[in-house]
């Protein structure tokens, strides 16, 4: 997994120390910084390097549409989320232009950003795993920045995107997970990686099994469903 240093740039102080307390969860977090305008932004970019910028537009000394325009045209290789109340076609068509990775807008739902951090963390998977890529790995990549919409069957807090990383995590019915190693292993909180086992089991593409060890709370072990192998 890469760990991320992450950098916030949003002028509403509390709102900008609730994002971080909530990305600081996310196991793919090694530490974040927060600007409160566009100076403090540039300058904590040239010196820190981040990885991933949450981006507002609505900032005291400029448009942070402006900021990514500038980091389009350096290259920047980090990656940038708008998280914004502009919700003007304008705006967002720029943005996307300009290759932001996500766009979100206020009030945002943090169960969207994980799925938007999730996405990120299985983009870069994909990236490590070869220099020469197939068509398949191409369209993984491609489906990693544009978000598929949950199918309507599924309940409210299932992603499609993050179902499949999920599913992907389970390849010999031998080897069993626990809640914990799956939030570990794909950078997903507990709360939410217990949410998608629990729907893989429902949906039997898992079996869930109670372990009562000697010491300590039993702890629930999912493996992949033998006859799904």
């Amino acid at each position: 997994m890469k760990y991320l240093n992450i950098l916030i740039v949003e002028d509403e102080t509390p709102l900008a120390e609730m994002h971080a307390e909530f990305i600081k969860r996310h196991n793919s977090c090694r530490q974040v910084w927060l600007a409160g305008n566009l100076e403090q932004g540039r300058m904590m970019i040239n010196n820190f390097k981040p990885d991933l910028i949450i981006l507002d537009n609505y900032l005291p000394d400029g448009r942070g549409i402006e900021l990514l325009q500038e980091l389009s045209a350096e290259k920047y290789h980090g990656e940038v989320i708008f998280i914004t109340a502009a919700s003007d076609i304008d705006t967002v068509s720029e943005a996307i232009r300009c290759g932001v990775f996500d766009y979100l807008l206020k009030p945002v739902s943090y169960d969207r950003l994980e799925q938007t951090l999730v996405r990120l963390s299985h983009l870069h998977r994909v990236q490590k795993q070869t220099e020469d890529v197939s068509q398949w790995q191409v369209d993984e990549m491609f489906n990693t920045f544009a978000r598929i919409q949950a199918k309507p069957t599924m309940p409210i807090g299932i992603d499609e995107i993050t179902l499949k990383i999920v599913q992907e995590a389970f390849s010999d019915v031998q080897i069993g997970y626990t809640a914990e190693d799956i939030a570990k292993k794909l950078g997903l909180s507990r709360t939410t990686a217990r949410r998608y086992l629990e729907f893989c089991s429902k949906e039997h593409f898992l079996q869930a099994e109670i372990i009562y060890g000697k010491v300590g709370r039993p702890q629930r072990i999912y493996r992949l469903n033998a006859q799904i192998e």
